[in-house]
């Protein structure tokens, strides 16, 4: 949500990290980091992304950067 490409970097990496932390656990199925950036920036509905990808649940969030 911020103009600044460097918090927008910093927010990719920590989805990066959090999408490789949710892959270790052996009872979760994973989307890559690929198909769930696909959905970046579009305007879709939540259950556009659910049936795209074949899944039943997925996390959704926001993280707002101060310095």
């Amino acid at each position: 949500m911020s103009s600044d490409i460097n918090n927008e970097y910093f927010c990719d990496g920590l989805t990066e990290e959090i999408i490789n932390a949710l892959a270790e656990i052996k009872q979760l199925s994973v989307i890559s980091r690929t198909s769930s950036f696909y959905f970046k920036n579009k305007k879709v509905t939540t259950k556009e992304i659910r049936e795209n990808l074949k899944i039943a649940t997925f996390i959704e969030g926001r993280l707002y950067v101060f310095f």
